[in-house]
């Protein structure tokens, strides 16, 4: 695919009365809009090869200073996968930009995180309504490979309640299935994005319920109990278990003690 040249600068000369102005379109900002043609192209295909970066700014007749840029930008879009010493690669679609703006959101603003989680609850009771739905339909098969995930992932909780590394990684493992059991690839990636950027909350929440709780194995029969509503077969059932499920964490963050001033922002999730 032929490109025509891009403009050869970003900005237009300083005028006598004024700082420089940025043209609508960077010098930057067009390789990247005609690399990520490349990208989103008919012929393009996740783990593809870009050719060269010598190659790239020949084409379109920038310096590998420029076609970098353009590269870090793509990158950060989630469009291109780098490798040290080698051509860069098409990405498979990811929700990275999702990721980055929900994980800026929360360090900017303390509500932020109260707002993403109702969105995650949205997304998760969805999610269970959608397993519950094919576990009684006809890709039950599929769908129990991912039920058993999250019974072993509950077992492993409910094995070891008190080290929060577990917990977390047992509550997190847990999620995943259940999202990959509703069979809506676009709904995981999306929850995976929420997970990578509140990651810290849900620890926050998992060391209140162990400094209050007077059975520490409690969180495992609650996850247990969504469970058993998703493998009825019964959506209206597995909506409402997981609904209770997230209520608690949501009501868990609306009663956190106000942090310290001093104290750099929470960007934790339940």
């Amino acid at each position: 695919m032929g490109a025509a040249p891009v403009e050869p600068s970003d900005q237009e000369p300083a005028g006598r009365n004024g700082p420089q102005r940025a043209r609508p379109h960077s010098l930057t900002a067009q390789v990247v809009d005609f690399i990520e043609e490349l990208c989103v192209g008919p012929d393009a295909t996740p783990g593809g090869r870009l050719p060269a970066e010598k190659e790239l700014a020949e084409r379109f007749g920038v310096s590998r200073v420029v076609l970098r840029e353009a590269m870090k930008t793509l990158e950060a879009k989630g469009l291109v996968h780098r490798r040290q010493g080698k051509p860069a690669v098409i990405a498979s679609p990811n929700a990275l930009p999702v990721e980055n703006f929900i994980a800026l959101s929360v360090l900017r603003d303390r509500r932020a995180l109260m707002e993403f989680t109702e969105i995650r609850k949205a997304l998760e009771v969805h999610g269970a309504r959608l397993a519950a739905q094919r576990i009684a339909g006809p890709e039950e098969e599929h769908t129990r490979e991912h039920i058993a995930r999250a019974r072993r992932a509950v077992a492993d909780m409910r094995a070891d309640p008190l080290d929060v590394p577990t917990r977390l990684r047992t509550d997190v493992q847990f999620h995943q299935a259940l999202a990959a059991a509703s069979g809506n690839g676009s709904l995981t990636q999306m929850l995976d994005a929420l997970e990578q950027s509140l990651a810290q909350s849900r620890e926050q929440s998992h060391r209140r319920f162990l400094a209050t709780a007077e059975d520490p194995a409690a969180s495992a029969d609650e996850h247990d109990v969504v469970l058993e509503a998703v493998l009825t077969g019964d959506p209206a059932r597995a909506v409402a278990a997981m609904e209770h499920h997230l209520e608690v964490t949501l009501h868990e963050i609306q009663t956190r003690p106000e942090p310290d001033r001093a104290d750099p922002p929470d960007t934790a999730q339940a």
